[in-house]
């Protein structure tokens, strides 16, 4: 009895441990790291050449930045601050009479003598308080007025060329976040064993490369507003 009882102890455990081989085999094992597939290296060779391009990028908004300094150099900043915190104060006075003035040509077509007159003396009132706050300013103001008329040939070159970044810069982001979210897919799928890693990998670089490529047309449109300003 007692043999009968070893005998089937050991088929158990024979068997248990073949159930165990079993299992082993079946669990996904990678006979080299993520780092180390071709796809992996192709991405990073892309990853050099985009942090060549954020050199690039950095390098010339550097130079725009200077560039802008260099051209408004001839009004200090301190009168420009000047001018800007004075139109900022007038700027809802200007917008009341605006709105005033669409009342006034209301009250005159209603031939509301009362109301036009009272209109009006609202709208002159505006016009003085508006007077009031440049007079302080005159000079500044004809510095700043003189700097705008200066730039007003560049920035019309400029402005289409600023949208037209704008709406790339958009773009980059967008495909920047798709490339991220695109990789963790690849990640994670390579670590649960899952074989569409390759796929995931694949697209990720497809998106990297777009993302490059759209940041050279940005590089070149910030090129473009720099001899646009020389």
């Amino acid at each position: 009895m007692k043999k009968i009882l070893s005998v089937s102890l050991l088929t158990a455990s024979l068997l248990a441990g073949g159930t165990g081989i079993i299992h082993a085999e079946e669990q996904p094992a990678h006979e080299q790291k993520l780092n180390q597939t071709p796809e992996y290296q192709e991405l990073q060779s892309l990853l050099t050449i985009k942090k060549d391009l954020n050199e690039k990028l950095k390098a010339q908004s550097s130079q725009n930045k200077a560039m802008w300094e260099s051209v408004r150099s001839g009004v200090p900043e301190e009168v420009r601050a000047a001018v800007k915190n004075v139109m900022q104060e007038i700027k809802p006075i200007r917008e009341t009479n605006k709105a005033l003035t669409v009342q006034l040509k209301e009250a005159k077509a209603a031939k509301n003598k009362a109301k036009v007159a009272e209109l009006k003396a609202a709208i002159e009132a505006n016009h003085q308080a508006i007077k009031s706050k440049l007079a302080p300013i005159e000079s500044e103001l004809a510095q700043v007025k003189a700097l705008h008329q200066q730039l007003k040939e560049p920035m019309a070159r400029i402005k289409p060329i600023r949208e037209a970044k704008k709406s790339n810069l958009e773009e980059a982001t967008q495909t920047k976040q798709q490339y991220k979210d695109k990789m963790k897919v690849a990640k994670e799928a390579y670590k649960n064993g899952d074989n569409t890693w390759s796929t995931s990998l694949t697209e990720a670089i497809d998106l990297l490369e777009q993302w490059t490529d759209i940041e050279n047309e940005i590089l070149s449109q910030k090129a473009s507003i720099y001899d646009a300003l020389q």
